[in-house]
């Protein structure tokens, strides 16, 4: 099987274009799991809020 010098170079390219879309998918992961825990952590810290006004009115 001979592979012509075009279709090595379009192989090659196809590979960094998915290399590139993988890294930007984990990079937005990454941004999104980042955001869930810092909501998380607010969540977390907010619930007693509130609690102590709530026993002396």
């Amino acid at each position: 099987m001979d592979i012509s010098p075009a279709g090595a170079a379009a192989q090659a390219q196809q590979l960094l274009q998915q290399q590139v879309a993988v890294g930007v998918l984990r990079k937005s992961l990454d941004a999104d799991a980042q955001q869930g825990a810092a909501l998380v952590k607010m969540l977390s810290q907010s619930t007693g809020l509130g609690q102590g006004i709530d026993q002396y009115a």
